[in-house]
């Protein structure tokens, strides 16, 4: 399908770009991926997408670092009143993970991202990208903490290291078999939430 190409600020064509590049990544890899696709889909030609993005690995770096972005936004908003903020990131996050386009493409970017490592703009995208996540899990593990939702004697930065590897496990779980992946990634970030809390709230919840 041809889109028909509209004047755009720049800001919205660069938007677009990245939004045609993220789904065409995700679907088709990074050497599969072709930037005269990318700007089909985003309704531009391929001179003018390299206007924004001077290589595809600036670009694929940039679509990681958008994607990641987007997510930690919408994980912020989850979590923001919880009282239980882990809890709410499992209903919210986890349990749809392999059932939400956004989650799943953000998921397969990440793994794709690990097998670029060696490309220096990708490895810096990822660097950063990671760096924010946990960071932002950090918080989100001392707020749960605060409400007595996470034991005292459990390092944050380690949690968060193991957070954010379940969500590498769920891409995994998901591209060897989608139709199970949503029980399994429900299934690791309970018995993750399960292992945080202390013996008193499994008590009381028993």
């Amino acid at each position: 399908m041809v889109i028909e190409r509209t004047r755009l600020s720049a800001a919205d064509r660069r938007a677009a770009i990245l939004a045609a590049a993220q789904r065409e990544f995700a679907i088709r890899g990074y050497h599969g991926a072709a930037t005269a696709e990318i700007a089909r889909g985003a309704g531009c030609s391929e001179p003018m997408l390299y206007k924004h993005f001077p290589s595809k690995q600036a670009l694929f770096a940039a679509v990681l670092a958008d994607a990641g972005a987007r997510m930690g936004e919408r994980v912020a908003r989850i979590v923001e009143d919880a009282e239980n903020p882990v809890d709410a990131w499992i209903e919210h996050i986890a349990t749809r993970a392999t059932r939400d386009p956004e989650i799943i493409e953000l998921m397969r970017l990440r793994m794709l991202a690990v097998s670029l490592a060696d490309v220096p703009e990708v490895r810096a995208a990822i660097a950063a990208n990671t760096a924010v996540m946990r960071e932002r899990m950090v918080s989100i593990l001392a707020r749960a903490r605060e409400s007595g939702y996470v034991r005292d004697d459990v390092d944050l930065e380690a949690a968060a290291w193991l957070w954010f590897g379940l969500t590498l496990a769920g891409g995994f779980a998901h591209a060897i078999d989608p139709d199970a992946a949503a029980g399994n990634c429900t299934l690791m970030a309970r018995t993750f939430a399960t292992l945080l809390r202390p013996e008193r709230c499994d008590i009381e919840e028993s």
